[in-house]
C-alpha cells in the first residue's frame, strides 16, 4: 500500500505561524521538503467554499493555497477529487503501484560556520578553513535536533537519514568535521569532486578587497578590480582567474563536476540506501538545482542554500 501523508489545516497553520512575508519562500520549502518524503500526499482543497468570514480564516486559506501550489510544483502527478471523481490536472494517473525507492531521495548538509563565513570571504575549494567554535556548536545542535527535524518525515526515510550506514563527504576539513559531529557512527566516504567551487585568485578574499583590486596572491591593481567586476557582471559564468597555486573554475564547470560526482554516488547506492551528503553551500545549490525535482516556488539558485550545519532534502528526478 502507499504511504499517505494527510495535508490538512494544521500544515497550513504551521507554515503560517512560522513565516513572515520576507521568510515565506524558505519556510514554505521546509514544509514541502518534509511532506514530499511521502510517495502519496492527500491535500485539503480550500478554494471552492464560501468567502472567509474572518481575517484569520482568510490568512489560513492563503497559506494553504500557497502550500498546495508548492506541493503541486514538485509532484509528478496532481489529481483533483470531486465527489469521488478524479480529474488529472498535472501528469498522468497511473493506477499501478509504484515501487517505493529510498534511493529516489537525497539529503545534503552544509558544513558549520567558518571564520570565512563570518568575514564574508570567498572560501572555495582552495581554502581549507576549519569550523569556528560556533560552527562546531551548530553541528552539535543539529545532531541533537535531528530526531525532531525529521520527526514528520516518512518513517523509512527518517530512519535511513538518522542512522545512515555511510555518509559521503567533501574532502575539506570543515565538511569532514561537520560530518563527524552529525554522524559519529557512520562510515565516511570522502568524495573529491564535491569540494566547494575553486575560486582561484578570489580565494578567501572579501568583496571589498576584490573591488579594490587585491587578489589572493598579494597583487593589487586596477586590472585586478576590472577582472573581478567582469566576473560579477557575468553572474559567475566566467571562470575565476587562476595562477600558480590558485586554481579557478567557472560556475558551469563546477556544476558539471559536482553533478557527475553525485551521479557516481547514486550509482553506488544499495537499494535501501538514501544518499546522505555533507559538503558546502555551493554544492547544495548545484545538486538541488540540477538533480532535485523542480520546485516552482524556488525561483533563485541561492534559495537552495541552507543555513550552516543544516540540510536540504528532496526527491530526485
Amino acid at each position: 500500500m502507499a504511504f499517505v501523508h494527510k495535508v490538512d489545516d494544521g500544515d497550513a497553520v504551521e507554515f503560517l505561524n512560522e513565516t513572515t512575508e520576507k521568510k515565506i519562500i524558505p519556510e514554505l520549502s521546509r514544509v514541502v521538503e518534509r511532506i514530499s518524503s511521502f510517495p502519496v500526499v492527500v491535500a485539503t482543497e480550500m478554494g471552492c467554499g464560501v468567502v472567509p468570514v474572518s481575517e484569520s480564516e482568510s490568512r489560513i486559506r492563503e497559506a494553504n493555497g500557497r502550500l498546495n501550489i508548492a506541493l503541486s510544483s514538485v509532484a509528478s502527478t496532481v489529481v483533483l477529487m470531486n465527489s469521488g471523481i478524479p480529474t488529472v490536472i498535472k501528469g498522468t494517473l497511473d493506477t499501478k503501484r509504484v515501487p517505493f525507492s529510498l534511493s529516489s531521495f537525497a539529503v545534503i548538509f552544509r558544513h558549520g560556520q567558518t571564520l570565512s563565513n563570518v568575514n564574508k570571504q570567498f572560501a572555495g575549494g582552495g581554502s581549507d578553513v576549519p569550523l569556528t567554535a560556533l560552527g562546531e556548536m551548530q553541528a552539535v545542535e543539529t545532531r541533537e535536533r535531528m530526531p525532531e527535524l525529521f520527526s514528520k518525515f516518512q518513517t523509512l526515510v527518517r530512519g535511513k537519514i538518522l542512522n545512515p550506514r555511510r555518509v559521503f563527504v567533501s574532502p575539506m576539513v570543515r565538511a569532514r568535521k561537520t560530518a563527524d559531529i552529525l554522524f559519529p557512527d557512520a562510515e565516511k566516504v570522502v568524495v573529491e569532486d564535491i569540494r566547494e567551487m575553486r575560486m582561484g585568485l578570489f580565494e578567501n578574499m572579501t568583496h571589498e578587497e576584490l573591488s579594490a583590486g587585491k587578489f589572493a596572491d598579494g597583487s593589487v591593481s586596477e586590472d585586478n578590480a576590472a577582472v573581478y567586476q567582469r566576473w560579477l557582471d557575468s553572474k559567475g559564468k566566467l571562470a575565476t582567474p587562476s595562477s600558480a597555486g590558485f586554481k579557478g573554475e567557472s560556475q558551469d564547470d563546477f556544476v558539471k563536476r559536482t553533478v557527475a560526482a553525485f551521479d557516481e554516488i547514486r550509482a553506488s547506492l544499495d537499494e535501501d540506501e538514501i544518499p546522505v551528503i555533507v559538503a558546502h553551500g555551493g554544492v547544495q545549490m548545484s545538486l538541488c538545482e540540477m538533480r532535485f525535482s523542480k520546485s516552482g516556488f524556488l525561483k533563485n539558485l541561492h534559495d537552495w542554500q541552507s543555513e550552516n550545519a543544516m540540510f536540504r532534502f528532496g526527491e530526485l528526478k
